[in-house]
This record gives structure tokens, sequence and C-alpha cells, in this order.
């Protein structure tokens, strides 16, 4: 689709906080190497089963806390899970109110994009893949802020590649690349984001819908414990859940707009320092006025 007919697909409005996605995307400078920050993760907005009301209230809330970045993990939209049954115009539309949206993000503050299976589909297709791309963005990458390497997967054609191998060979091939370039350098933390959880009560625990490939699980945590990434952050799931795979953290953060267990649909903030790395999970009635990043003693 070309910029005309993007323009008039999804609106003006949309198609230019899409269009400059990439400048959007660098927020704030990076930070000193020391300099403690934080950012925030949401997940499943899922417009428009989630509500665009939500979804408002989770972009007010990080304007007013000012995070160095926002990353959205996965399912930004409610489209069909099936592309035989995929609606286009309906999803033009779900794809605009997500864009206006988060155009109202400060300029200052990141936006970092994940896809999901609802923005994608369950099972990805080359024409699925890049409908959400001329939306939303690259499919996976890497950024730094604050002397910390940050990388963005897409789980869903990891999970279920039969429509699009080369595609899932590629950003393997990609990852690899990517976690051995870093070796040389002197990251504080390295971090994963992608939509789903590598699992949800055990890293052993056997293959469903809301967890990755028990094989390709145990291929991605070597991988991750090698080249000593700190921590994964999902969502998919709806809720909270915390398990550690040795020296890894594996979060998975409930939802900003569909609640599917008990917890309260809101955020995590995630806080950055030298060391370590702290993280709350906070319902939209519970977040604090401000962040305060002073260590505890």
């Amino acid at each position: 689709m070309n910029r005309r007919g993007f323009l008039a697909a999804v609106g003006a409005g949309a198609a230019t906080a899409a269009l400059t996605g990439h400048a959007r995307a660098k927020g704030k400078a990076p930070g000193a190497v020391d300099t403690p920050f934080f950012f925030i993760q949401m997940a499943d907005p899922q417009l428009f089963w989630g509500s665009q009301e939500s979804w408002a209230t989770a972009i007010r809330h990080a304007n007013r806390l000012k995070p160095a970045f926002v990353a959205v993990c996965g399912d930004l939209l409610n489209r069909n899970g099936n592309p035989a049954n995929v609606d286009l115009a309906k999803d033009e539309r779900r794809a605009k109110a997500y864009l206006e949206e988060t155009a109202k993000l400060d300029k200052g503050i990141g936006l970092y994009n994940v896809a999901g299976n609802h923005d994608v589909c369950n099972t990805p297709t080359a024409e699925s893949l890049q409908w959400y791309r001329k939306r939303f963005g690259k499919l996976w990458y890497s950024f730094t802020h604050g002397n910390c390497l940050f990388l963005v997967l897409e789980s869903d054609v990891m999970k279920n590649p039969k429509g699009v191998p080369d595609t899932a060979g590629k950003q393997m091939k990609w990852l690899r690349g990517t976690l051995a370039a870093a070796r040389g350098k002197s990251y504080r933390h390295k971090i994963v984001f992608m939509h789903h959880p590598m699992c949800l009560k055990a890293v052993d625990e056997k293959s469903v819908y809301f967890n990755m490939p028990l094989e390709l699980r145990k291929e991605l945590l070597d991988m991750f414990s090698a080249h000593g990434v700190r921590a994964t952050f999902s969502g998919h799931y709806h809720r909270n859940v915390y398990v550690k795979a040795g020296d890894i953290e594996l979060v998975t953060s409930a939802s900003t707009g569909k609640a599917l267990g008990k917890d309260p649909l809101g955020f995590r903030i995630v806080k950055v320092y030298s060391g370590r790395i702290e993280h709350t999970y906070y319902g939209y009635n519970d977040l604090p006025d401000r962040i305060d990043l002073t260590p505890a003693k």
C-alpha cells in the first residue's frame, strides 16, 4: 500500500504516527552508565476487546510518570487470530484507534511496539506480517538506553513458524548474531521483550497455548544464559507470572485492557540500576505519584 492509500485507510493522524515510528522510538538520549532510570512495560491493550478508555488511561499515566520509554508487549489490537477470518475494514479502525492514542504519548518518551498473536494471527502469514509492519514498525529489533541492550522479538513466528519458515529462520539468525556482537561490549544489562511468556510455572512445563514450545524454550533459555540476558518481559497471559530460570527472570505482566484473572488492569514499572533491576506491577488505582530511583540502603 502506498502512502496515499495508507492515509486513506487509517486516517492522516494515525498514519503520521505510524510512519514516524522509527524516529519516535528513539525516545530520550541514553543515560550515563551508572545513572538509574525506569521504563514501563505494558501488555495486551487488545483494542477493541480491551476498551479504548483503558488504553487512554495507560497513556495518561505514562505521561504523568515520565519513564525513559514504554514497551508494549503485544496484542495491540484484537484482530482475529485466524488469517482466513480477519476483517480488514475493522482492523484498520482498530489500528487507527491505537495509533491515535499512542500519538498522545509525550514526545520525550520512547515507544517500542511488540507484535502479538492478535496483531499478526496465531499462525502468521507473509500478508499478516506485512500488515503489521506497515502500521507498527519492525517485527524484531534492538535498541539501547543507559548502557543496556534491549531486544524485541517476534514470538509468534517462533512459536508457529509453519506459514513463514524463512522469516522465523531469519529472526533466529539475527538474534544469535546480535547477542554474539554484544559479547564484546560492557552492557550493564541485557533485557528481552516478547509477547508469549517463556513459561507459566516451570521451565520444563508442557507446551500449551500460553507459553513457548518446550524445545524452543530450552534453546532460547540456553542462548540467553550463555549471553548474560538478565530478564525477559512478556504479556499474552493477561495475568502476572514470575519464574526464575537460573539467573534469568521470566516476567509476565497482566493486561492494560482486559483482565483474565484476579490481577487488575495496569502496567509494570521497571527500575534499572547498575547492578540490578527491580520491577512492580501496579493497577491503575495503585500507581505511585512519582518514581523514586534512590537505591535502597
